[in-house]
């Protein structure tokens, strides 16, 4: 419900407050509100259809929950929303102790709370209630019954979140400024959704991932954790590309290169195009890349020149489509080494305020111990 400030609001300890799944006309409501700070170019109407049509997307048909923060007093689609924030539930991969399985987790976004309503505990009490409903929220059908970990992507710095166990991880970037100025297009390969699901998801990828990270825990303790690549992500997140093409440039053609690759070094990556209010927030995101770790000096040069070929082309791209640069997240050191041969003077940013990636590890109940890698933190996992 958006309405009024109500003559007196609850205090935020006020055992009157839960925390509920909204009803669809609340999370429509709770849209309209966050649209202040998110609509970005679009209209409120807009902004609410893109909601929706991301919400059809296989990734998050069917497990995406909008909750928000509400007076138990007030009925059902009349109660004032004090916040509100959204869970996507996905696949993920457990390795630990030489074995690994299959778990449900949850990403945690959307996490807003009007500015009028702030500063009133709303969005600390959401989230204290949240940290402990998501740990069983929709695991009936899982082994464990529970889910060992959750994550978000905190754009108001690490502090916050990390007390309700959120804990900042690597939030690193480099980037590159969009150039026309690029090489050549047959030198890498242009790929199309079908070529990123056969590049960078197929069985024979994911099953490496999976033999990967099985050694990695046959050598060292901790458990290890990564948010499955799967093409589910891929394709939620070029709905959103695509949504946003075809409201703001319906005289183009949507853009349907979704990546580019070397099939000789075996070096691929998928990106999407992000169109914000600002020219500056006009970006091209490296969602992931996918390549086998050099063995020889040899095999590093041609993995390093592959990357730098296919960042060319990423900044030709990001030209062609308006875009201010290309970002990709915690870039190895292969990769790092990529850029310095496209832009020596490109540096790598430890991001402190926004986009921080934060995980709430749970698994020390459950006998996997105090601390978890976090595999594959890459940009396809932003939700």
């Amino acid at each position: 419900m958006i309405a009024a400030e109500p003559p007196t609001l609850p205090a935020g300890e006020s055992p009157d407050l839960i925390l509920v799944p909204a009803t669809a006309s609340e999370r429509i409501a709770s849209i309209k509100l966050n649209s202040v700070a998110w609509k970005g170019p679009l209209d409120v109407e807009t902004y609410i259809a893109r909601e929706n049509h991301l919400m059809q997307q296989k990734l998050t048909r069917d497990g995406l929950t909008c909750w928000i923060l509400v007076d138990r007093n007030e009925p059902e689609d009349n109660r004032t929303i004090l916040s509100s924030c959204e869970s996507y539930r996905k696949i993920a991969l457990l390795a630990h102790d030489g074995k690994t399985e299959k778990v449900s987790t949850h990403c945690v976004g959307s996490v807003y709370c009007r500015p009028d309503f702030r500063g009133k505990g709303y969005a600390k009490r959401m989230l204290e209630e949240l940290s402990t409903k998501l740990e069983t929220w929709e695991m009936e059908k899982e082994p464990r019954r529970s889910s060992i970990f959750t994550v978000l992507f905190s754009d108001i710095g690490k502090k916050f979140y990390a007390q309700f166990g959120w804990r900042p991880f690597s939030s690193s970037h480099m980037s590159l400024l969009a150039s026309a100025n690029g090489v050549d297009k047959p030198v890498t390969k242009d790929l199309f959704a079908e070529d990123v699901q056969k590049s960078l998801c197929s069985e024979e990828v994911l099953a490496k991932l999976h033999d990967q990270m099985l050694v990695a825990s046959q050598k060292s303790t901790g458990a290890k954790i990564v948010i499955l690549p799967n093409f589910d992500h891929y394709l939620w997140h070029w709905a959103r590309e695509e949504f946003y093409a075809e409201n703001l440039f319906p005289e183009r053609s949507p853009p349907v290169v979704k990546g580019a690759g070397d099939d000789k070094a075996g070096v691929y990556c998928a990106w999407n195009r992000n169109f914000g209010a600002l020219p500056e927030d006009n970006v091209l995101y490296i969602l992931r890349w996918v390549y086998d770790e050099p063995t020889s000096p040899a095999e590093e040069q041609t993995t390093v020149q592959a990357m730098a070929a296919i960042l060319r082309r990423a900044q030709q791209e990001a030209h062609e489509w308006n875009m201010s640069k290309v970002e990709f997240w915690n870039p190895t050191p292969l990769l790092q080494k990529a850029v310095a041969l496209v832009d020596p003077k490109s540096e790598l940013v430890h991001r402190e305020k926004e986009s921080i990636s934060s995980l709430r590890w749970t698994g020390e109940k459950q006998g996997l111990g105090k601390d978890v890698e976090w595999w594959l933190n890459e940009k396809y996992t932003w939700c």
